[in-house]
């Protein structure tokens, strides 16, 4: 077995490499030589992005990637990562734990919402206890949280019932918007029409935004810090690949973000295209909801990953795009360990072995969600998936859903703890860079994300939320990572490698390992 000490730097190793990455690459786009920038007028620009959206209330889905690059342009949160996934200053200037239990916060001063409202720890206040309200995917990252105190205008006080050493990272997942439609003296059901088009302190503001179809912005000519280049920007969700790749190659869309494996050529031999590709903390992952009839059999959820031909899958359908992910997070994460004897290795007779020993030589037959605009090759990814799942005798109908509807869907839980899903296949992150994101957030019981409980697993993972010491972390991680194995809640499949295509003249685009590309940066040459 490899020491810890090893892995511990295999995992700064993969961290390193990350930033070189992201701090090493030439943004996508840029030329030798460059061009002048044009005119303010036109200064317009269409993106379509990798990931659709399910609505624009960031609080109620804070986690879905689509969503998040969008928002990200308007609102802004105390803090955010670097690329080396380190909480660096937003509209909080510095912060300290006072004790083990209370962390201060200190707001920027001079900071205004697009409309002139100025920014205080209330607005802040309201906002993560709105985000706590939701009880949704932040639920179990966010519990430790006891209290929050606007202590003046500019302080802000969180007070946690036990020490919990990743918090300040969660924060930067949590958008901060106007305090006055979000205290916590108001419902959150009331506040939805600020949050259908929040205003907010970031560079952009939505002037539209069309479910399932486009959000618009415009540069916020008030913006505390550097003004955005760029005097428009439109997402544009277009689940369509080969209408993606039009987009790009007339004109109507400048950046197009996944473009498909096997396009990938294609768009670089097109004139005046610049394609950027790099590892990302973003992976696919199939979740069994463990209190289904036939599901809950620990034997049934191996047998239905030992079905799965990943590796011809991968190399099939993604080529260099992704990769077969060898833990339950992304490796590059901090804690994202191999399983000490290995993953469930492609074994379809073991599989059905399996089922026959849990009770089903004849399989059943089981439902799959997942959303239309989950980014390319997942329509086929899928299929590849039934048909391997139909030769060991089970049957999955594929439930294909617009964002909209697939949140609502896997929202469902039925009177009896079953969910409104068999299986639901998804994109996820470990945005934060530690496995306490995934490990801890996902699979905790109080999570009750997939009807999975394991209180050993629990004692592990969240005693490793509260010490700092790398290598007792991971000492931690490996037993949590092992269980995870043994007790296969979930399939984990894929990593992605995140790509962009960019027309030549655009400039400033760089792609962070969380694929929220911050737009205030990027303006069109001529």
């Amino acid at each position: 077995m490899t020491s810890l000490r090893a892995k511990l730097g295999s995992v700064a190793a993969a961290a390193a490499i990350a930033a070189l990455v992201l701090s090493g690459c030439s943004p996508a786009g840029e030329t030798a030589g460059g061009g002048e920038p044009l005119p303010d007028e036109q200064q317009n620009l269409t993106f379509i992005p990798a990931y659709g959206w399910a609505g624009s209330d960031i609080s109620a889905a804070p986690l879905e990637i689509g969503i998040n690059m969008a928002i990200s342009q308007t609102l802004e949160a105390l803090v955010v990562l670097d690329e080396n996934s380190k909480p660096q200053p937003k509209l909080a200037e510095s912060w300290e734990w006072v004790d083990e239990t209370t962390l201060v916060f200190k707001l920027r001063e001079g900071v205004e919402f697009s409309d002139g409202t100025p920014l205080t720890a209330a607005d802040a206040k309201g906002s993560i206890e709105r985000y706590i309200g939701w009880e949704a995917a932040l639920k179990t990252v966010l519990a430790p949280i006891q209290e929050i105190e606007a202590t003046d205008d500019h302080t802000l006080t969180i007070r946690t019932s036990k020490p919990t050493g990743t918090l300040v990272g969660v924060l930067s997942l949590v958008y901060i918007g106007k305090g006055e439609f979000s205290h916590s003296d108001v419902t959150i059901q009331a506040d939805n029409d600020y949050w259908a088009k929040p205003i907010g302190t970031g560079p952009f503001v939505i002037t539209e935004y069309v479910a399932n179809d486009r959000f618009v912005f415009e540069r916020n000519e008030n913006y505390w810090g550097e003004k955005a280049k760029l005097k428009t920007l439109t997402m544009k969700q277009v689940t369509d690949v080969n209408g993606k790749i039009t987009a790009l190659s007339n004109g109507e869309a400048q950046v197009v973000g996944d473009v498909p494996y096997d396009q990938v050529e294609q768009v670089k031999a097109m004139d005046n295209v610049t394609f950027t590709q790099q590892s990302s903390l973003s992976y696919y992952f199939l979740w069994f909801d463990n209190k289904n009839e036939f599901l809950k059999d620990q034997r049934v959820r191996e047998a239905m990953w030992a079905a799965l031909d990943l590796k011809t899958i991968q190399e099939s359908l993604f080529g260099d795009t992704a990769a077969t992910m060898k833990s339950f997070c992304p490796v590059s994460a901090f804690g994202c360990l191999e399983p000490t004897d290995g993953m469930v290795e492609y074994d379809p007779e073991h599989a059905k072995e399996l089922l026959a020993d849990a009770g089903y030589p004849d399989g059943f037959t089981v439902d799959a969600i997942y959303s239309t605009a989950n980014g390319a090759g997942f329509a086929n990814m899928m299929q590849a998936f039934i048909s391997a799942w139909q030769e060991i005798g089970v049957t999955v109908e594929p439930r294909a859903l617009d964002p909209a509807s697939w949140l609502k869907e896997f929202g469902t839980v039925n009177d009896d703890g079953t969910h409104g899903w068999d299986m639901d296949v998804q994109p996820n992150q470990t945005i934060t860079g530690d496995a306490d994101y995934t490990i801890y957030r996902l699979y905790n019981c109080a999570a009750a994300r997939l009807g999975y409980c394991n209180e050993e697993f629990d004692a592990l993972t969240t005693k490793a939320q509260q010490i700092a010491d790398p290598d007792e972390r991971l000492e931690l991680y490996q037993q949590a990572v092992d269980i995870m194995r043994a007790d296969t809640p979930a399939i984990p499949l894929l990593e992605i490698n995140v790509n962009v295509a960019a027309a030549s003249n655009v400039k400033g685009i760089v792609i962070p390992p969380n694929e929220f590309i911050n737009f205030s940066t990027v303006y069109l040459t001529d």
